[in-house]
């Protein structure tokens, strides 16, 4: 269910300059940040929903949304449209990446909760190998609006998957809960340092991420001319990243607590993306070159969000799916603000994707000076 998100972002992502020729108009960058909007709101929405009725039935409405919202854009006819319904696509995704943090927070403790996540970064990371693949190859041969199509067979086959294996997690719910008690909710979350902090960190680090997943298909295929099956192939090595973050993570656990694992690399991502900065403004890089770093950036990124991930929930397992939502909706409009200032900036040149990159990391390390006293 969490893998969800990453299949809708990177599938579609090959049919970037299909989309924008067949409309004629330039900015589809927009309709990915839209997705990410779609996903920092619904998740404030799943979230309380979840904790008051239980994780699965919320999953159902999600599937649903989620559904209508790919047909949408399979049958979308402007660029208008396309965001509108990629808002309403995510609005349906959300509910599985929400819900899955917060049934992860049910069943286990800090130390096997960042195990988890970091077994569930793994499964996640899936999307990224496999998605641009295929959706090089369907937008190929079959078209951009394919991948829609393809998106909503698996939602549909996850529904059903989730309705016969997926078991309540969260039993002792208090369906009392009212308006203003989530609200209040809410609003302790956001007074809580070291929770703002950490899910901060989390949003800062995905966000700078994210930065390249939607900087580079004008980057990587104008400066170095791949075709949108090879630029697939090539988006798809970020999800062997990940799956490589995990492994090492969880060795790391079997000897090292959540926090000294991210006190150790939560500095490695920031000299990352100065690296490659600095490297571009000198020289003119090779491919191999850019890749490399932007792999080992990935990778060091995975190293960091499992265990923030598990940091930030263990206090908080009355309101699992509040806590949830609210560190994922942060981390959803950071990236947000992070794909928005990609389309802004974004000139076509790997200094300029860098620099944002870099930034995003270096606000995430000083977002953990800011808290990393109170971490236990």
């Amino acid at each position: 269910m969490t893998a969800m998100g990453p299949v809708s972002i990177d599938m579609y992502l090959p049919g970037f300059p299909d989309i924008e020729q067949e409309f004629g108009t330039r900015g589809v960058e927009v309709t990915m940040a839209a997705f990410i909007i779609g996903i920092a709101v619904g998740q404030l929405f799943y979230g309380p929903i979840s904790d008051r009725f239980g994780r699965k039935p919320p999953l159902y409405f999600g599937f649903a949304v989620y559904m209508i919202g790919a047909l949408g854009c399979a049958l979308a006819v402007n660029m208008t449209m396309l965001t509108v319904m990629r808002v309403v696509q995510a609005l349906g995704g959300c509910a599985g990446l929400v819900i899955g943090r917060a049934i992860v927070r049910d069943r286990c403790e800090p130390h096997e909760a960042a195990r988890a996540f970091t077994t569930l970064t793994m499964i996640v990371a899936l999307g990224p190998v496999l998605a641009p693949a295929v959706g090089g190859v369907i937008v190929t041969h079959l078209g951009w609006r394919a991948t829609f199509v393809v998106q909503i067979a698996i939602a549909l086959t996850l529904m059903l998957t989730m309705h016969r294996v997926l078991t309540e997690s969260h039993v002792s719910r208090d369906t009392s809960v009212s308006f203003g008690d989530i609200l209040r909710n809410y609003g302790r979350l956001s007074c809580d340092r070291h929770f703002m902090a950490l899910s901060l960190l989390l949003g800062f680090s995905m966000g700078s991420m994210f930065c390249y997943v939607t900087g580079a298909p004008k980057v990587i295929t104008q400066n170095y001319g791949l075709s949108a099956q090879q630029f697939g192939a090539l988006i798809g090595l970020n999800g062997l990243a990940f799956m490589t973050a995990s492994i090492l993570n969880m060795r790391a656990l079997r000897t090292m607590t959540p926090r000294q694992v991210l006190s150790r690399y939560v500095g490695v991502s920031p000299l990352l993306g100065f690296a490659l900065l600095i490297l571009s403004l000198l020289f003119d890089l090779p491919l191999y070159v850019v890749v490399a770093l932007q792999l080992l950036f990935f990778v060091s990124v995975g190293r960091v969000s499992p265990n923030v991930s598990a940091l930030a929930l263990a206090p908080h397992g009355r309101a699992a799916g509040t806590a949830s939502a609210l560190m994922g909706a942060t981390q959803s409009g950071l990236t947000t603000c992070a794909g928005i200032a990609v389309a802004i900036f974004n000139d076509g040149t790997v200094h300029t994707l860098a620099a944002i990159m870099a930034a995003g990391a270096s606000l995430a390390l000083l977002c953990y000076l800011w808290v990393r006293r109170t971490l236990s």
